[in-house]
Formats: C-alpha cells, sequence, structure tokens
C-alpha cells in the first residue's frame, strides 16, 4: 500500500508540475475527417499564406490526400485524392519551388512501390515524375530535398541490396540515378529521414544498421561519391533515429525514436566530419512525465532554441511540444495534447514561423483521425505561462462544485466546456450559450484528484487544471 501511494503521489506531483501552462496559445485550426484526409504523418510546408501538407489516407479512395489551409485556419481546399495508380500512402512532407509542390508516396504508382510527383499550388498540373521498382528502390518514407535542379531522397527498401538507396532526379522527372545502396548490416539499412545537404555533402541516417544494430548517420557527396559513416548508435546514446538532421554552422542535431537512459529516445548533436557526438538529452519513460517520450520527427531552429514534439509521455500519455537550447540547457515543455481537444500522438515535425509553430497530429481530434494546428510563441521576454488564459474557475480546490467565469471576450461566444481527469478522458461536458458569462460545474459525483477544464469554441481551446478535494 505505501508503494502504491508513493508511486501516486509522483505522479500528480509531476502533473502538477508540467500542466501549470497555459493552452491559449494552442489553436486547433482544422480537424481532419475521411473525406479530406485523415491519420497525417507527415509535417506542414508553409508560404506566405498558406500551409500545405498530405494525410496518408483518407480521401476517396482511401489511399491519402494533399490539402491547403490558410494559417488561420480558414480556406481548407483538398488539392488531390491519391488513387494508387498516382501514388499511395504518402508518409513525407511536401517541399515548394513556390510554384510546385513535390512529394513521395510510400506505395502505389506502377509498380506498386512508391512515387515521385509534382502539383501546382493552387491543385492543378499533377505530375508523377517517377514509379519506383526493385533495384531503383522502394518504398520512401522521408521528404525530397532541392538545389534547384535536382531533388534527392532516400528509400527504405530496394536498391542492389533491397536495403534501400540514396537517389537524385531532375525536377522534370529525368536523369534519375542512384547515387549508394545502402550495404545492410553493418553498413546501415532503411533511411527513414529527410537528408541535409551543406552545398557539398548529403547528411542522413538509417533507422538499422551499424555494428550496433541501432542505426547509423552518413554523409555522401551530390555525386554519389566520398560516402562515409559518421557514427553508429547504440542503446545508451540513442538508436533508430527517424527524424532529419539540421544544422547550425558548427554541429548537426537530430533526434532518436529509441535508446537512451529509458529506451525512449535521445536529442543528440555530432560534428559533420563525425567527431564531438553529445547526447544532451534523454526522454521520459512514463506517462504523466516531464519531456514526453519517442520523438518521431525533426528538430527547427530559430537561432536561439530548438523546438519538436514527442509521440507519447507527457502528462497524458499522448505526446508534448517542447524547446530546449543547443547545449542542454533550458528544456521546456509548451504543451502536453489532450486527446479529444488538441489532438494527440504527432508522427511529423513542426514549422516555425518567426512568431508561431505549426503542426499536425496523427490522431485525436473532433474525429479522432488528426487536427493541423498553430502554438503562438509569445514575444521576447514573455513567458508562456503569462497568457491570458480567458476564463477563472472558483473555487479552486473545491468539493466539486464550480464556476466558470468567462472573461468579456469570451462571454458572448458558444463554448463546449469539458473536463478532463489526467488520462485526458472525459467525465463531464456541458454547452454554453451566449450570454452566459458564469456556468456551473457539478462534479460531485467525480472521484477526488486533478482535473482540466477546457473551453472549446472548435478552433481555440482554453484550459485550467482545477483539484476537487
Amino acid at each position: 500500500m505505501k508503494k502504491i501511494l508513493s508511486v501516486s503521489l509522483i505522479v500528480i506531483i509531476a502533473i502538477l508540475g508540467l500542466c501549470s501552462h497555459s493552452y491559449a496559445q494552442y489553436t486547433k485550426l482544422y480537424d481532419f475527417d475521411s473525406i479530406n484526409g485523415r491519420f497525417p504523418q507527415g509535417s506542414l510546408v508553409a508560404d506566405g499564406n498558406y500551409l500545405y501538407g498530405m494525410a496518408t489516407v483518407g480521401g476517396a479512395d482511401n489511399v491519402g490526400t494533399i490539402f491547403k489551409i490558410k494559417k488561420d485556419g480558414t480556406a481548407f481546399a483538398k488539392l488531390l485524392d491519391f488513387t494508387g495508380a498516382n501514388g499511395s500512402l504518402p508518409q513525407g512532407s511536401l517541399i515548394s519551388d513556390g510554384t510546385y509542390l513535390y512529394g513521395m508516396t510510400a506505395i502505389g504508382g506502377t509498380h506498386n512501390e512508391g512515387t515521385i510527383f509534382k502539383i501546382k499550388q493552387d491543385g492543378t498540373g499533377y505530375t508523377k515524375l517517377f514509379d519506383f521498382v526493385d533495384t531503383l528502390g522502394e518504398y520512401p518514407y522521408g521528404s525530397l530535398i532541392s538545389d534547384g535542379t535536382y531533388l534527392y531522397g532516400t528509400t527504405t527498401s530496394g536498391g542492389a541490396n533491397g536495403t534501400g538507396n540514396v537517389f537524385k532526379i531532375k525536377t522534370n522527372g529525368t536523369a534519375y540515378a542512384d547515387l549508394y545502396d545502402f550495404p545492410g548490416t553493418p553498413g546501415g539499412f532503411n533511411a527513414r529521414g529527410t537528408l541535409f545537404s551543406d552545398g557539398t555533402y548529403l547528411y542522413g541516417t538509417t533507422l538499422g544498421g551499424g555494428i550496433n544494430y541501432a542505426g547509423t548517420i552518413f554523409k555522401i557527396k551530390t555525386d554519389g561519391t566520398g560516402y562515409a559513416r559518421l557514427y553508429d548508435f547504440d542503446s545508451i546514446h540513442g538508436s533508430e533515429p527517424h527524424g532529419a538532421l539540421i544544422s547550425d554552422g558548427t554541429y548537426l542535431y537530430g533526434t532518436t525514436f529509441k535508446g537512451g537512459i529509458n529506451n525512449t529516445g535521445v536529442l543528440f548533436k555530432i560534428k559533420p566530419d563525425g567527431t564531438g557526438f553529445s547526447k544532451f538529452l534523454d526522454f521520459d519513460a512514463l506517462p504523466g512525465t516531464a519531456t514526453g517520450s519517442n520523438p518521431p520527427g525533426d528538430l527547427v531552429y530559430d537561432g536561439t532554441v530548438l523546438y519538436s514534439m514527442t509521440f507519447i509521455g507527457g502528462a497524458f500519455g499522448k505526446g508534448t511540444v517542447f524547446k530546449i537550447k543547443p547545449d542542454g540547457t533550458s528544456f521546456s515543455k509548451l504543451l502536453d495534447f489532450i486527446p479529444a481537444v488538441s489532438g494527440s500522438q504527432p508522427l511529423g515535425s513542426l514549422v516555425y514561423n518567426g512568431s508561431a509553430l505549426y503542426g499536425m497530429t496523427n490522431v485525436g481530434g473532433a474525429h479522432q483521425y488528426g487536427v493541423v494546428f498553430k502554438y503562438a510563441l509569445p514575444a521576447a521576454g514573455i513567458a508562456e505561462n503569462t497568457v491570458d488564459n480567458g476564463f477563472t474557475v472558483y473555487p479552486n480546490p473545491g468539493n466539486g462544485k464550480f464556476n466558470v467565469a468567462l472573461k468579456d471576450e469570451l462571454a458572448a461566444a458558444n463554448y463546449q466546456i469539458t473536463v478532463y481527469n489526467v488520462l485526458g478522458e472525459r467525465v463531464y461536458s456541458v454547452t454554453k450559450s451566449n450570454r452566459q458569462p458564469v456556468i456551473e460545474l457539478d462534479l460531485s459525483a467525480v472521484l477526488k484528484g486533478i482535473y482540466f477544464v477546457t473551453a472549446d469554441d472548435g478552433k481555440t481551446v482554453h484550459t485550467e487544471k482545477i483539484i476537487i478535494q
């Protein structure tokens, strides 16, 4: 009994510390549905007005879609339904040259082994540039990069050794070249992350292989020469890297999905010549812990701090948004995903535009098919926790009966008031009509503990923590 009580206290203390941040900075821009796509696994790409992305399944033929949406959440438009013949199950992200969007599908096409395609930003001009097949590579997972003439990418399978390859192709679909065939164990295989280029070398990772069978970091010149394996992961320093490498000019930074002290992933950096490897964060193992677990995507760098997400972990066990300095200090969790409210379990990366982070979750939201979201960053010198949350709850702590008082700017709107437990399960819900500035909540039948009250208008979610004594 003492052991159970001590664990409960630890979890409660952790949640109290973790969930002090405000959800007022979070805005849900879109809930995916079956027709327009669902379960996105990639990331968004932004221009001045729109965000562009892909959903892995859903759409007319249930094999994925391409879409765009304005940064304020309006004007959602489905640009393409994948059909199988033109590609199926896109799992990476799009890139843009200002006129065309370029991307890949994991399967589909003539040989059902994946495709490379382009499409105009208005949804016209779809062109299949390449059908993957056997020794030329199969089943691409990551995204393309471009130098203006060529597109570069990797596959998870196929090639001369059946373990994936590095390739390039011109943006018009000609001059496909297999630059390197991964040799398998111990050399490396199954490249899943997007490549990074410094103009001379392409840098990337493999999910498997290496002398410890935990994945590798490699570089190769854009003409296919100069391949070098820079690092072999192991269980302590990380394993199964998923995301792309990024650079601050001195170091390459990245994530692993597993490995580290808790086998839930790490953040690392390494110099481009393969020296100076350093692990600067071990992710936590249990739901309710500080950092979240298993980062699935890329890091984003604003010149001062790195931003990213975790797939699971955090207060509700459904993933987090976090930031950290490149030297490993000043870790801060910005958001805990709440399954039915904010989406959950992201499988892609964030996009940074100077004042906000944009991203997608794989599941959660109104239909449990994932969401597009925005997280507004505070102006310099303003802490995340100081954002006005829009309403107060009193008395708090309380005996089960609470009042939710919405501030003037929210009192005239229609809101869904919902109460969640620490596992993200809904325990109470009521709709607030306009001109009703105070809502009474009767939670006297609910067990004592920590809960979260949300006011959700379908776009912006405001959240406050309450305690039932």
